[in-house]
């Protein structure tokens, strides 16, 4: 391959770099790198932190992508061994505290099948980036760099040390959550780790906590040989909440491949994000503070659960999709903690003098475990609300283009409004929400959360990434009513202009 990169050929989407392994090769691969230790160069970087989830491509893009950081005259750490995501960014907090112009770089392709493979990037302090997020634009300027055909010259002054900071991560994780060792002793909860990176570090912190941990799919294999590692993929959680059954056990956890994406339950079954967050918010001293303290959440977060977060004394702040975008807009505004419907939690974090809005699986677990100790009739009143919601889980369907997909969803959107739904495309600041919120009988004006009788609540988007297609999710406070709004977008979208449905 020569210097300029295909445009056809983009390993770079939204929130990340993502492909499958065969899609591109060595050169193409160290190309991406090259254009992002320039971007860093660009920024101020001196110094770069790499890690890496179990993937089987993971090693040897890890390779590559240290020896052309050293090649460009980069300080470099590497962590070698498969982690979670949320640790290797704990990785580059921690090395941040001497070396401030860090970037890490997390080799990993998250929930998706065992052949894809991808990097997570954040940019000094730990800060996210996406397309069009963060300094001169984030990935957006990666993007530019790696398909404008220059070349970066090598340069003097590389070096190289290797990290293993699991034991560290774990104490300060446990610090984090207030929780000592011998907290959670009485609690039996069944960890299902997909046989991602993050099942031992969780196994570890749990156990050292007091809890009986019993784990499904815990050993980091690449191969998957169960399937994509998605613990929110329907069906995924069937085996643990079996067990969870067998067993007597209290709680329920399943975490993704990467471990920045996790459920919670139990014998019962799986509890939606936004029910699951009111603990965690108690917990992590969110709640009813002296002025109430803004908390994002994605637009397909129960109503009715933002109510929950209202009786907290939480301002419920809707934000877009997407994991360097929340955490950067959680950063602008000072919002401690935010939570997205896909099983995604974020924090803010800090270690010494340094604060970052990120992940901590670990911490995040340990509010929702220590709550559930201290309160064991808390599963049942979140069971009590998650029952009193319809959802119908998101559903897609592709179209022949992309204009019979847009004005495939420009239909239901009408259809409802018609009804006298209301539609919003943008946060009160202006951000474009990526898609569109209608509703109807809902109030989340912020310190007087209220829900009508009979409410409900959707959100539509176009894919990002695929062609042609319209995602849609509902929720009501009537089952009949929900079922209702579902059919008719379902009719609309297949009668009228012949969507198929996709997973």
């Amino acid at each position: 391959m020569n210097a300029t990169a295909s445009a056809a050929a983009d390993p770079i989407k939204v929130y990340d770099a993502r492909w499958e392994s065969h899609e591109f090769d060595d050169a193409q691969v160290t190309r991406l790198f090259a254009a992002t230790c320039a971007y860093g160069r660009l920024i101020g970087v001196d110094t770069v932190v790499f890690s890496r989830d179990a993937r089987l491509a993971a090693g040897h893009v890890m390779e590559l992508g240290v020896a052309e950081a050293l090649r460009q005259g980069f300080r470099v750490f590497v962590r070698p061994e498969p982690v979670s995501t949320p640790q290797g960014y704990f990785a580059a907090l921690h090395v941040s505290q001497k070396h401030p112009a860090t970037m890490g770089l997390a080799i990993t392709a998250s929930h998706n099948p065992s052949p894809y493979i991808g990097v997570k990037f954040t940019v000094p302090t730990v800060q996210a980036i996406g397309y069009d997020c963060g300094p001169l634009g984030g990935l957006t300027k990666v993007r530019e760099l790696y398909h404008n055909g220059q070349t970066f010259p090598s340069r003097p002054g590389s070096s190289l040390q290797l990290l293993d900071l699991t034991r560290e991560y774990i104490a300060f994780s446990l610090q984090s959550a207030n929780i000592s060792p011998g907290d959670l002793r009485g609690l039996k909860v069944v960890l299902d780790a997909f046989h991602g990176s993050a099942g031992p570090e969780l196994f570890t912190a749990l156990t050292m906590a007091g809890a009986e941990v019993l784990p499904l799919r815990l050993i980091p294999d690449g191969h998957f040989p169960t399937g994509s590692p998605n613990p929110t993929s329907q069906g995924k959680m069937k085996p643990a909440i079996e067990l969870a059954q067998r067993e007597k056990a209290h709680v329920v956890l399943g975490v993704d491949g990467d471990g920045d994406r996790m459920v919670f339950g139990d014998a019962r079954g799986i509890l939606t994000a936004g029910f699951v967050t009111v603990p965690i918010l108690q917990a992590c001293g969110v709640a009813h503070a002296s002025t109430p303290l803004p908390v994002l959440y994605d637009p397909k977060v129960s109503p009715l659960a933002l109510a929950q977060w209202g009786k907290l004394g939480v301002q419920p702040v809707l934000f877009r999709n997407g994991h360097s975008q929340i955490k950067d807009y959680m950063t602008r505004i000072g919002a401690p903690a935010a939570a997205e419907e896909s099983g995604h939690y974020y924090h803010r974090i800090t270690l010494g003098n340094l604060a970052v809005s990120s992940e901590n699986s670990i911490m995040t677990v340990l509010f929702f475990l220590g709550a559930v100790k201290r309160d064991p009739k808390l599963l049942d009143r979140l069971w009590e609300l998650e029952g009193r919601v319809f959802t119908t889980g998101e559903f897609n369907y592709q179209f022949a283009d992309d204009a019979v997909r847009d004005r495939a969803m420009a239909a239901v959107l009408d259809h409802f409004t018609g009804q006298g739904a209301s539609k919003v495309t943008h946060t009160p600041d202006g951000i474009d929400l990526q898609g569109t919120v209608i509703s109807k009988g809902v109030d989340l004006t912020p310190g007087s959360v209220r829900l009508d009788p009979g409410w409900y609540s959707g959100y539509l988007r176009v894919a990002t990434n695929e062609k042609g297609v319209v995602r849609s999710y509902f929720s009501a406070d009537d089952a009949d009513a929900g079922r209702a709004i579902e059919q008719q977008t379902r009719a609309m979208l297949e009668r009228d202009f012949r969507g198929k449905v996709i997973d």
